[in-house]
C-alpha cells in the first residue's frame, strides 16, 4: 500500500473488498472515503463492523453487490482504485478497461492477482512469490 501513498485528500473504490482489508489499510493512512463493492454477504457484515469500530460512517460506503455488475452502473470518480478479486476468475486487461473511466486524473488502478505475463510499458508490477500487484496510472 506505501507504494500508492499518499493517501490524504483522496477517494478510494476497493474492488472485491472481503473484510476490507485493503480499503481499511487506505483510511488509516489519510484517504476521506473508501467505497467497498462485496457480493458475500458474511463478508460485508465482518466490514461494516470493522469499520464502524475506527470510522465515522461518513469515510465509507459499502455497497453490497457483484463487483461486475456495480462497475456497469456506478457514476462516480475515484483518485484510487484496488482491486483483489479470486485468482484467475477476472481478467485483468478486462477489468482495467472497465475502471478506466472512473478515474480521475492521474488517477491509479492497482490489482493483486496470480503470476502472470503482462505486456506494455505503461504497467508498473511489483512480485511477491507467485503473486503480483500491477499499477497503472491514468493520464492528465
Amino acid at each position: 500500500m506505501q507504494i500508492l501513498e499518499p493517501f490524504e485528500g483522496k477517494t478510494v473504490l476497493d474492488l472485491f473488498s472481503g473484510v476490507g482489508t485493503l480499503g481499511i489499510e487506505a483510511l488509516s493512512r489519510g484517504a476521506d472515503k473508501v467505497t467497498f463493492v462485496e457480493k458475500d454477504f458474511r463478508a460485508v457484515q465482518y466490514l461494516k463492523k470493522n469499520l464502524l469500530t475506527i470510522c465515522s460512517s461518513e469515510q465509507f460506503s459499502i455497497i453490497k453487490m457483484d463487483v461486475h455488475r456495480y462497475l456497469k452502473r456506478n457514476r462516480d470518480q475515484f483518485d484510487i482504485i484496488i482491486a483483489d478479486p479470486p485468482y484467475s476468475q477476472v481478467d485483468f486487461q478486462a477489468l482495467l478497461d472497465d475502471v478506466k473511466p472512473m478515474l480521475n486524473s492521474n488517477g491509479i488502478f492497482c490489482m493483486e492477482m496470480r503470476k502472470t505475463k503482462i505486456e506494455g510499458k505503461e504497467f508498473r508490477i511489483k512480485l511477491y512469490g507467485r503473486t503480483q500487484v500491477v499499477f497503472w496510472e491514468s493520464g492528465s
